[in-house]
């Protein structure tokens, strides 16, 4: 990863309008020492992590929204843009007779946060991503073009497939598929035929991937900036763990800031779709044609029946249970079976089921 100071990133900021020193205090704090080299989420963001704050409002699709002003003597992060006006340092000092998020390295007031953190992906993210090739082929089956990946001896791979990333022990690559630099495939994978691995996603081992599946793609994420719908840029990848199954034809969308995570020996059935920034726990069965909308959290032990959806920003309780075509609309308990649309309680829609078959023989 290039390291970037934090005066090439002010610097870029007044240039492209984002910052306007027009107060006193324009900029809250400056560590000049501080470079980014790297960005995450609010929540797990660290040192030398770029990231935003839009003040104490709901969770929107970034999943780093919602986070309370209280919480901020917690952030480590390098950068932190924060909205224009919000409080400045002078009035945080005599509110609360201590200093505004004090681990910050460098706080910057920008009129939109969600936007400029945007821009600051675009401008600099390709120094966080991917890195340069990681060496040379030592399979000699490996046929392919530009930048050669980092193939481990034992691991197989088709004529046809391209490998730009790394492949570990013992692991297969299938006809057509497609490992993107920046890629990791930990030892005795199997990718079966045209699966793509995108760039920062890391696979634990033994997983494997039916044909056509898709890990690491951009997320399904817009947000509205001066009139228009833009694309928010996923970057963060996938953290896959031990010993999972992915269909054919499923779909895990990349993390904006953090990435989308998956634990270990998780199994899922084909037509699949996980979204952008969901957390998934260890034991997690989903089967076909069911999907998760972004930043749903789903804890160990849970299943979903064919064709069950979950919206946005929910969580699934370990051991939940979601019945086939159910649509779930609000979190679900630890331990509770849910079917229907809005989903609720297993036996409660069951008799509610019952009741409109009466009224409707009536």
């Amino acid at each position: 990863m290039k390291p970037v100071a934090i005066s090439m990133v002010l610097d870029w900021l007044r240039a492209e309008g984002l910052l306007q020193d027009v107060a006193p205090q324009a900029v809250l704090r400056v560590a000049p020492s501080t470079v980014i080299t790297g960005f995450a989420s609010v929540d797990l963001a660290g040192p030398g992590d770029a990231s935003f704050w839009v003040g104490d409002t709901v969770k929107n699709e970034t999943n780093a929204n919602g986070f309370a002003s209280s919480l901020l003597d917690s952030v480590r992060t390098g950068l932190l843009f924060v909205p224009q006006g919000l409080m400045p340092a002078e009035k945080v000092a005599v509110a609360s007779g201590k200093e505004f998020a004090p681990g910050v390295g460098c706080i910057v007031p920008v009129e939109n946060p969600y936007h400029a953190m945007v821009c600051f992906l675009e401008k600099f993210a390709d120094s966080f991503a991917g890195g340069e090739c990681a060496g040379d082929v030592t399979s000699g089956s490996f046929v392919g073009s530009g930048c050669a990946g980092d193939v481990a001896k034992s691991a197989r791979v088709h004529a046809s497939a391209v490998v730009e990333g790394r492949v570990g022990e013992n692991a297969f690559v299938g006809p057509g598929c497609v490992v993107m630099r920046g890629a990791t495939l930990g030892a005795g994978c199997v990718l079966e035929a045209n699966v793509t691995i995108y760039p920062n996603v890391v696979v634990g081992e033994d997983c494997v991937f039916q044909a056509g599946a898709v890990i690491g793609s951009r997320g399904f994420g817009f947000y509205e900036y001066e009139g228009r719908r833009r694309p928010v840029p996923h970057l963060a990848g996938v953290r896959i763990g031990r010993g999972c199954s992915f269909g054919a034809n499923t779909v895990v969308a990349a993390g904006f800031l953090s990435p989308t995570t998956i634990g270990d020996n998780c199994h899922f059935d084909s037509f699949v779709q996980i979204a952008h920034n969901c957390r998934l726990g260890n034991n997690i069965f989903m089967a076909s044609q069911s999907g998760l909308a972004g930043s749903v959290t789903v804890e160990e032990d849970v299943e979903l029946a064919g064709g069950a959806q979950v919206a946005n920003h929910l969580t699934l309780g370990k051991g939940a249970r979601i019945a086939a075509k159910a649509g779930v609309t609000k979190s679900i308990p630890a331990g509770l079976t849910v079917s229907g649309f809005p989903a609720e309680e297993i036996t409660v829609w069951r008799r509610s089921m019952v009741r409109l078959r009466q009224m409707g023989q009536k």
